[in-house]
């Protein structure tokens, strides 16, 4: 079939809409086209074709961008269209109702949880805007053909609404994993971070962490490997590193190749999830950062989620503290360290765990298998 996968949020190189999905599809021989915001206009990769569309100038322009990306569907004349963000529902009703074709809508979070972590929302607006979101989302997708979920919980919220759904987890894809471990690459004295920074996300909490390992580690060092989402956020967190004189300790690199990823995990001694609890962090979510920690072979350091404490507690590849605390995280880190044939364990655990349970092959089936029944 002819597919015609879109998003105004991610990049056209996003580990879920391409990586994943967009070349699994093209894997299983159906022609797709990936529509999304870009500086260039066409490219082919991996047996995509990605048309670039001119980013808008902020949030507010955003919202009037989705108009062209209607009609850039409509030019397209797909089988499917397989949409990604929570904006663009009112996109995919429009292309189901004038077409009749096929339409995916693929949910990544718990919107109605996740306002609460947007900062540029004020905070009584979130609660208002939260239980609008909670009705509107699940009435306009059970008239498409399909919500494509990433986690149960989301998943039951979708069925009890009377949407027709699948569960397609967020699974790496084991190939480059493997390949970086294969290589063997020396090992450097630091922990890493994978994934977009917030104050939610934990980047506060760990610059006070390095503050605590300075004391008493003061070679290691903290990789910082994606972006902030804000940029007043950047700049408040990177004067308070500078403020407790963490500087040196911390490296920031906002984003490489997707397949350069796990080369920088391997080299790490130890992964780290300082998520802070709130309304979205504290349902079952699985972050991928967690799992792909795991297929580099290293351990990991996790807040005491209830998603998180689930996972170490099948896998025993890492342990679970105190989210708010970065002491506990502080100590956490300098008993691994102290304990290098433990630190190996868990890693080759997790190694284990991810191949036997959690990875995309499992995941790219039931995306195919979904695909399969929509061709009928």
């Amino acid at each position: 079939m002819k597919v015609c996968v879109f998003t105004t949020v991610h990049r056209p190189d996003d580990v879920r809409v391409f990586h994943k999905e967009a070349r699994s599809l093209a894997e299983a021989g159906h022609r797709v086209t990936l529509l999304a915001h870009a500086d260039f206009e066409r490219q082919e990769k991996n047996g995509v074709l990605i048309r670039g569309v001119k980013k808008p100038a902020n949030r507010f322009f955003r919202l009037f961008n989705v108009f062209r990306f209607a009609g850039l569907c409509l030019k397209e004349k797909a089988d499917v269209y397989h949409f990604h963000d929570f904006e663009l529902l009112p996109v995919g009703l429009f292309l189901k109702l004038l077409t009749g074709r096929r339409v995916i809508y693929d949910c990544h979070e718990n919107f109605p949880e996740a306002v609460y972590e947007r900062v540029w929302y004020p905070d009584w607006v979130k609660p208002v805007l939260s239980r609008i979101i909670a009705r509107v989302e699940p009435a306009m997708a059970r008239r498409l053909d399909a919500v494509v979920c990433v986690v149960p919980d989301q998943q039951k919220r979708f069925d009890q609404q009377g949407c027709k759904t699948v569960l397609v987890r967020n699974l790496p894809r084991l190939e480059n994993f493997d390949a970086a471990v294969n290589r063997n690459l020396p090992k450097l004295n630091r922990i890493i971070y994978l994934g977009g920074l917030t104050v939610v996300r934990g980047a506060r909490l760990m610059v006070d962490m390095m503050t605590e390992l300075k004391k008493t580690r003061p070679g290691v060092k903290l990789l910082w490997l994606g972006p902030f989402n804000e940029a007043h956020v950047e700049k408040d967190i990177k004067e308070y590193i500078r403020i407790k004189g963490v500087d040196e300790n911390i490296e920031h690199i906002r984003l490489v190749p997707h397949e350069q990823v796990p080369d920088y995990v391997v080299r790490s001694l130890i992964g780290l999830i300082p998520w802070q609890p709130n309304e979205q962090m504290l349902r079952m979510i699985f972050p991928n950062k967690v799992f792909e920690y795991m297929a580099c072979g290293i351990p990991v350091i996790a807040s005491d989620l209830p998603s998180l404490k689930y996972i170490f507690g099948n896998a025993d590849s890492g342990k679970t503290v105190q989210a708010d605390n970065p002491g506990a995280f502080a100590k956490a880190v300098e008993d691994l360290l102290d304990s290098p044939g433990k630190m190996k364990k868990m890693g080759e655990n997790g190694r284990l765990y991810v191949k036997n349970n959690y990875n995309w092959d499992m995941e790219a089936d039931k995306l195919l298998k979904l695909y399969a029944v929509l061709e009928r």
